[in-house]
């Protein structure tokens, strides 16, 4: 048990059974099965701690990427090449 706390306390309570049970073989070299170390994190009452959700915090400012509605929903053109549109519908993927 004592071990148990000292890997929980050693990383600031952050991490949950799983990550303490594969810190105790690494650091340690103890090897534990992982609901051991739940049910002694549990008979200790260790918890982690709760991580917040990553939030964009930025603000976009619609006026520098939306552009004027020039066509104003008028799509008929008197003749052909007068009025060209397209969809600029963008995806993010990844981090990018």
């Amino acid at each position: 048990m004592q071990l148990v706390r000292n890997t929980f306390e050693r990383y600031n309570g952050v991490y949950g059974y799983q990550q303490v049970q594969l810190f105790l073989y690494q650091d340690k070299g103890a090897w534990m099965n992982h609901k051991k170390v739940l049910r002694l994190m549990q008979k200790m009452g260790l918890r982690s701690r709760a991580r917040r959700k990553y939030r964009c915090n930025r603000k976009w400012n619609n006026g520098d990427r939306a552009v004027r509605n020039i066509l104003n929903r008028r799509f008929h053109a008197g003749a052909p090449n007068q009025k060209w549109v397209t969809d600029i519908t963008q995806y993010r993927v990844g981090d990018t």
